[in-house]
């Protein structure tokens, strides 16, 4: 969160650059669209990938005062600074008031016709599965990784241990 830092005036552009120098960093993300797009020229070339980071959909990019919904529906313009995008599961797949699954969405395979990786997130044991689960956390990673209409490019998790089994 580079506002927050730059708010404390702690440089995270420099960090970033700097520690970049004398380590592989594989994966940068963030969920301000300013803050990648200033560090992207940097890594041009380089096996850092930059990931936008979604919060909501609903929630404002403070770095550009743009929704996160409006990069949903341009997603040509996150390929001109990123290689991917983290996104709540819920945009991949949501559940109905009723915890059963409804229709998935087309953000997967959208994304990857413009050339973006996806990542999922908020995966959980303990959280409130869909009851299309039937209370497994493993076939829930497996609908996200291998379903017969999308796959998503990885996922992240509070039970990465659950993760593994799946994949």
């Amino acid at each position: 969160h580079d506002v927050f830092f730059t708010e404390h005036k702690l440089n995270m552009t420099a960090y970033i650059l700097t520690i970049s120098k004398n380590i592989t960093v594989d994966y940068v993300s963030s969920p301000e669209v300013g803050f990648l797009r200033s560090i992207a020229p940097s890594f041009n070339g380089s096996k850092t990938k930059l990931i936008l980071t979604f919060p909501d959909s609903a929630s404002i990019d403070p770095s550009t005062k743009l929704s996160y919904n409006s990069y949903l529906k341009n997603l040509t313009f996150v390929k001109t600074f990123a290689s991917g995008i983290l996104v709540p599961k819920s945009y991949i797949w949501p559940t109905g008031a009723d915890r059963y699954l409804l229709p998935h969405t087309s953000l997967v395979l959208d994304a990857h016709a413009a050339g973006l990786v996806v990542f999922a997130s908020g995966f959980a044991n303990d959280n409130a599965l869909s009851y299309n689960y039937a209370y497994d956390p493993v076939a829930e990673y497996l609908s996200y990784l291998k379903s017969t209409d999308f796959s998503v490019d990885g996922v992240l998790s509070d039970f990465p241990v659950t993760a593994e089994v799946a994949t």
